[in-house]
């Protein structure tokens, strides 16, 4: 039976000031860079032509079939072509495709990529210049992998943007631990202040300055408040120019090509799973079951502990999912969780950030010791966990988990639904002019969840000294809340 294994992997960074605005690579070509990089990388810069499966993570772009763009480029024209949906599981789902796919003899050579060029294109845009780069939308239609239900799209209209969520998620958590607003602002800036550190010494970082606790927790002219308590140094970093790209081989093909045995990193298993579409659907706020699940199959399969993980890349777009994962993993949060430096510090394409992790797990792995990379999408909602190897110890497994997730999905008000209630968490949403209106879960009628804000100055405030987690208040029909 065919093993398959990474044997190249790559990132590209286009840093600001580095080219003349005008002469900045796109998507495409940064990609194509990448993948051009990650063959060198395996020592095989023939395997680029037997590509027979090339997957390209959703993004900003409006191409149509970026991958079938990126083929022509790097000489495998006839390719097969997937584009994922817009998920932070997007690349760890597609190399769980791509190794599947190889280990049933399917296909020899594949590539997994992601990137963008927003921070360049933003630029532009301002400047009133069109790029250079590729417009064309790229030629035929690819696989789509992914994606998320219209639900789940329509309650970000009432929740707002991930911020939002997550943030409510965070008060969610200190509500649960006890600790005081104070106490948990300097734990979670703490916690980011080390991804800062590794950011700050990772080559492929947006941001090359490490930042202390201090400058991460209070808001300042560089650093507003987004969503309470989160500053923008605690929200992910999507306005990049970055590119990652892995390429996944059969091992006697790669052999065959000259590939070094010291260069293949084995994939073991990519476990996944998702929790209710719905965050007001949500058990418990804060714990995400269908990780938990995916955290169990996947230790199971590769027949490792949490204890015998050396290299370790948790998502990280925001503090509260850390926090989460690291429990539901077994890690313990004091010990090294990220090797990139996180969305907030390192940056990522919105799609790709996994794929950074991932070609970082390669270079890691290749040192010695298990590797896991947590891929997280949406609310806390969808999760995949990869666990690498520099043996292959067992046949890889792509496992689907969603059936052993116990999600005891909650109950929601009704839209219209008017009287008492009860908060379960809160966050202050602000705009560039300062605290725009107060956010909360609240619990009602049968402990059902629904949402509810309020502009009060007094509530605000409360919410952000003390926490009103607990507080009882009255939802008005249009979904106002008293105190």
């Amino acid at each position: 039976m065919p093993v398959a294994a990474i044997v190249g992997a790559a990132q590209v960074l286009q840093r600001p000031g580095s080219v003349d605005i005008n002469e900045a690579l796109g998507p495409i070509e940064l990609m194509a860079q990448a993948a051009k990089e990650a063959a060198k990388d395996a020592g095989a810069a023939s395997l680029l032509r037997r590509v027979g499966w090339l997957g390209v993570a959703g993004g900003w772009f409006r191409y149509r079939n970026p991958a079938q763009l990126v083929a022509s480029m790097v000489g495998c024209r006839d390719a097969t072509t997937a584009l994922s949906s817009v998920s932070g599981t997007g690349p760890q789902e597609m190399l769980a495709v791509a190794a599947q796919r190889i280990s049933r003899g399917e296909i020899d050579v594949a590539l997994v990529l992601g990137g963008e060029a927003r921070w360049s294109h933003q630029r532009l845009k301002r400047s009133g210049a069109e790029p250079t780069w590729t417009a064309t939308p790229g030629e035929g239609e690819p696989e789509h992998l992914g994606g998320f239900p219209e639900e789940m799209i329509q309650e970000t209209s009432v929740v707002g943007p991930p911020a939002h969520g997550y943030a409510l998620i965070e008060d969610s958590l200190r509500s649960a631990t006890g600790e005081s607003v104070e106490e948990h602002r300097d734990r979670i800036a703490k916690l980011w202040a080390r991804f800062s550190t590794v950011a700050a010494r990772n080559p492929f970082s947006w941001q090359t300055r490490a930042l202390s606790p201090p400058e991460i927790r209070e808001p300042s002219p560089d650093n507003r408040m987004i969503a309470f308590p989160y500053t923008k140094a605690m929200v992910a970093n999507n306005t990049v120019d970055m590119a990652s790209a892995l390429v996944i081989c059969d091992v006697d093909v790669a052999l065959s090509a000259g590939v070094p045995a010291d260069r293949m990193v084995f994939p073991l298993v990519v476990a996944s799973g998702h929790e209710t579409w719905k965050l007001a659907n949500r058990d418990v706020l804060h714990r995400c079951p269908s990780l938990e699940a995916a955290a169990a199959a996947a230790y199971h399969h590769a027949g490792v502990t949490p204890e015998q993980i050396k290299h370790v890349d948790l998502y990280s777009c925001f503090p509260s999912i850390v926090e989460i994962s690291a429990a539901a993993l077994g890690l313990l949060e004091e010990r090294e969780l990220t090797l990139t430096g996180g969305l907030g510090f390192a940056g990522a394409p919105v799609g790709n950030a996994v794929g950074h992790s991932l070609a970082a797990m390669v270079k890691a792995v290749r040192t010695g010791g298990y590797g896991l990379v947590h891929a997280n999408g949406g609310v806390a909602t969808k999760h995949s966990v990869g666990i690498f190897s520099d043996s292959p110890s067992v046949t890889f497994d792509h496992v689907d988990c969603q059936e052993s997730a116990d999600l005891r999905a909650r109950g929601e008000l009704p839209a219209g639904y008017a009287g008492p209630v009860t908060v379960e968490a809160a966050t202050v949403v602000f705009d560039r002019e300062g605290p725009s209106y107060l956010l909360c879960s609240v619990l009602g009628a049968g402990a059902g969840r629904g949402w509810g804000r309020t502009s009060d100055p007094v509530a605000m405030n409360q919410a952000m000294s003390e926490g009103i987690a607990g507080v009882e208040a009255q939802r008005n029909g249009d979904a106002t809340l008293s105190f």
